[in-house]
């Protein structure tokens, strides 16, 4: 496989990019993952490595990115950005539903993929 790797760095965390177009924006990876020198980890052993915080980061990162020449965010600003959060239950809950959504938006654009490409073949049909 192109690309494989079967080892792995990390285990469940908060990720960021730090350079480029996308500098700031901030994920969730649960789970074991290899990281590149292109993103920032956050690890947390009390549970704070969570869906609920990597939006709360993701809605506040950007403000941070320095845009001088290539843009970035670097550990050291990312070190220092305080951000309020409601206790672990309560994060716990929010992610649950965060994931309920973006369960539903995927389903919903396999959909939406699967009526383009009969709209495409019905075109293709059509005009033959």
């Amino acid at each position: 496989l192109l690309g494989y790797y079967n080892k792995y760095l990390f285990d469940t965390a908060i990720t960021w990019t730090t350079d480029g177009a996308n500098a700031g924006t901030v994920n969730f990876r649960k789970g074991k993952f290899y990281s590149t020198n292109v993103n920032g980890v956050l690890l947390s052993n009390e549970g704070y490595a969570n869906k609920t915080v990597a939006e709360i980061l993701n809605r506040i990162a950007w403000k941070y990115v320095s845009k001088v020449g290539n843009p970035k965010l670097m550990n050291n600003v990312m070190a220092d950005i305080q951000i309020w959060v409601p206790s672990i239950q309560e994060q716990n809950k929010i992610g649950e539903f965060l994931n309920r959504i973006d369960d539903t938006i995927d389903l919903h654009q396999r959909e939406l993929d699967a009526l383009k490409e009969t709209k495409k073949a019905f075109l293709q049909k059509m005009f033959v």
